[in-house]
C-alpha cells in the first residue's frame, strides 16, 4: 500500500508540473503568433469559480488555436498590466489579443458562463 501511495504521490506530482508548464505568461501570450485570450480576475469576484471552470474548460477544448492566460489583478503582473490595458473594476472578464495586439475591450462574465456565446466570439475572433 506504501508504495501505490508513493506512485499515486509521484504520479500527481508530475501531473501538476506538466499541466503548470503548459501555462504561458502575458508578455509570452501577446508576443505569440497564436491569438490570445486573457482571463483577468480577482478571487472575490462574483461567480469566479464558475468562470474560471469555464475558461479552463475552453482552454482544453480550443488549447491548441489559442493562448490561454489568467491574469489575478492581485498579481505584480497585473499591476504592468493595468497600465497599459485599464483593468476595469467589474472583474472578471477577458480580453482578445491577435497579432500583439488587444483587438476587443472586453467579454462579460455573462458571455464567459454561456458556451455558446464565448465560443461565437472566438470563432468571429480568428477570422
Amino acid at each position: 500500500m506504501k508504495h501505490f501511495l508513493s506512485f499515486l504521490s509521484i504520479l500527481l506530482l508530475l501531473f501538476g508540473l506538466t499541466l503548470k508548464a503548459k501555462a504561458v505568461d502575458f508578455q509570452q501570450a501577446i508576443t505569440d503568433k497564436k491569438p490570445s485570450i486573457v482571463l483577468i480576475y480577482a478571487d472575490w469576484a462574483d461567480d469566479i469559480d464558475a468562470v474560471l471552470g469555464q475558461f479552463r474548460g475552453l482552454e482544453a477544448e480550443y488549447g491548441s488555436r489559442y493562448n490561454f492566460v489568467e491574469l489575478n489583478i492581485a498579481s505584480p503582473e497585473a499591476k504592468i498590466f493595468n497600465k497599459t490595458y485599464h483593468i476595469y473594476p467589474n472583474l472578471p472578464y477577458v480580453l482578445l489579443f491577435k497579432n500583439k495586439a488587444k483587438t476587443t475591450r472586453a467579454v462579460a462574465r455573462d458571455c464567459i458562463l454561456n458556451g455558446e456565446c464565448i465560443k461565437e466570439k472566438l470563432d468571429i475572433f480568428v477570422k
